[in-house]
């Protein structure tokens, strides 16, 4: 996964938990000009202690896939929502 699909993911599941910007910087102390700039793919490097504390808000964690595998059902089903 790209940094800027990262960002699009992350911002569709902030999105679905109904909370703003500024209430994960309230969460999770990062400020809100960061969660923009990850969010919409305008930031190079993003250190991962960072993202893990995002999805962790969110209900979520990172996990290591190979690459280029054919999705599971169960990811192209996620995508679908």
């Amino acid at each position: 996964m790209k940094l800027k699909e990262l960002g699009i993911q992350i911002k569709k599941l902030r999105k679905e938990k109904s909370w703003s910007q500024d209430k994960l910087e309230e969460y999770s102390s990062i400020t809100k000009r960061t969660i923009s700039k990850i969010e919409n793919g305008f930031i190079d490097e993003v250190g991962i202690k960072k993202v893990d504390m995002i999805l962790d808000l969110l209900g979520y964690e990172i996990s290591i896939r190979p690459k280029n595998r054919p999705k599971t059902l169960e990811e192209l089903q996620d995508e679908k929502q």
